[in-house]
């Protein structure tokens, strides 16, 4: 009895142990079947991801060749994109009578009406209102293995028109700049195109509300190749001619053979940057009864020296300019003075003239600012012996400007500004201009 007890329990554990491993083996079935099923759909997601990939893919070509098409420069070239939009008030008062209309636009100081030989001067006041100084500009820079190659054009619609005031106020875009610039070193370039001149120190213009500013200024762009080396440039630049004539008048040539030479250091000491530039030029004069027969001529060289610069005090700076030569002439106030003039041997005399300007410029705040610009220019013209109609010539000219800005958000600019000018001729006589000017102003 006792016998068989063992032998129905070992039994008894054996069977337990076979249940056990056919429901092991039953949970194995079940996971692999799982694993199976979970492998199969992964399988079938990696050829519908391959599927929308290569479609993706394809799409993606079809996009980038279309971009390639609409791009606006070659791939590698930055383009770039900008300038303002601004309007003007002007309402101005001249003392001796109706100037050009250019005047109603920009200060000319050569322009301010001067009291008539008679004495009899009516006063003129006018208001103008013209958005024509608002302007434009698209640029590119390209890197290569030789530097980066870069270009700028610039327009406005300053002194043109297609239409009139009375309907449709149209006028046509102009060029500003236009050039080409090669940076092939470390500060190492060249410069082809219109630009402005080497002999003007850009920086050193006050932030006046007028489109060009003080009297004695430096203001010329024309075209030009220009080279720079580090602080040093050396450029030569496009030649004219203007000179006063016996009796009246004036003759504006271009027969030089020699273009302007400019030389130019631009210095930093501190806050103060400031440039030192010198110009040699060839005077010309030239009559032509006809295309093919020459009359009177004469030739003669000139000079011009520019000293200029900005210092900045703290937020606010102060800048400056002054001027020296006996062939200033056009590079100054807008040609307020001419070249030189024809004496009675019919040969050129050039004028010894002067120029300059302080302008200071204060940061109320954030959002105010204020300039004060106070300038000055004179030549030594010559007498009546030698001159006929000496008299008539323009002596000096003053000019001062104060102005307040408010720019309530980046880039808008709201403006007043008051201006004086004077201009006085040789034999005494002068005339002034008060101005008020407002403008509104965008930068883009």
């Amino acid at each position: 009895m006792f016998s068989r007890k063992p032998l129905g329990l070992a039994l008894a554990l054996v069977g337990c142990s076979a249940v056990d491993t056919q429901v092991q083996a039953a949970e194995v079935d079940e996971r692999i079947a799982e694993l199976e099923r979970q492998i199969a759909e992964l399988k079938a997601l990696v050829v519908s991801n391959k599927t929308n990939i290569a479609s993706n893919l394809q799409t993606l070509e079809v996009q980038a060749e279309d971009i390639e098409e609409a791009r606006p420069m070659k791939k590698g070239t930055k383009f770039t994109y900008g300038g303002y939009v601004q309007l003007d008030a002007i309402a101005s008062n001249y003392s001796e009578g109706k100037p050009a209309s250019v005047m109603d636009d920009l200060f000319v100081p050569s322009l301010i009406p001067v009291e008539p030989v008679s004495g009899d001067g009516d006063s003129y006041t006018n208001t103008n209102i013209h958005a024509k100084s608002s302007r434009f500009y698209f640029g590119t820079a390209t890197n290569t293995d030789v530097g980066k190659i870069s270009s700028f054009i610039e327009l406005d619609f300053i002194l043109s028109g297609q239409g009139d005031e009375r309907v449709s106020n149209s006028f046509s875009s102009r060029i500003r700049h236009a050039y080409l610039k090669w940076d092939y070193g470390d500060q190492k370039s060249l410069l082809a195109g219109q630009a402005w001149s080497t002999f003007f120190n850009v920086g050193a213009l006050p932030d006046l509300l007028d489109f060009v500013g003080p009297v004695g200024t430096v203001f010329e762009r024309q075209p030009m190749i220009r080279w720079t080396s580090g602080p040093v440039q050396l450029a030569i630049e496009n030649q004219t001619t203007r000179v006063n004539l016996q009796g009246g008048g004036s003759s504006l040539n271009d027969a030089q053979l020699m273009p302007d030479l400019v030389a130019r250091y631009n210095g930093k000491s501190g806050d103060l940057n400031w440039s030192l530039a010198a110009i040699g030029r060839q005077l010309s004069y030239e009559e032509r009864p006809n295309a093919s027969t020459e009359g009177a001529s004469d030739e003669e060289y000139g000079y011009g020296l520019s000293f200029a610069g900005k210092w900045n005090i703290g937020r606010n700076d102060l800048r400056f300019m002054a001027s020296y030569g006996d062939a200033l002439g056009r590079y100054m106030g807008l040609n307020s003075f001419n070249d030189g003039y024809i004496d009675r041997n019919g040969e050129i005399s050039t004028i010894d003239q002067w120029g300059g300007f302080v302008a200071y410029r204060h940061y109320w705040n954030d959002q105010w600012r204020s300039n004060i610009s106070i300038s000055a220019s004179e030549a030594s013209n010559p007498g009546g012996a030698e001159f006929d109609g000496a008299g008539n010539l323009a002596k000096s000219y003053r000019s001062m400007h104060l102005n307040l800005n408010y720019l309530p958000a980046p880039k808008l600019q709201l403006g007043g500004e008051l201006m004086y000018g004077v201009k006085e001729l040789e034999d005494g006589r002068d005339g002034d201009m008060y101005r008020l000017q407002f403008a509104a102003k965008y930068a883009f």
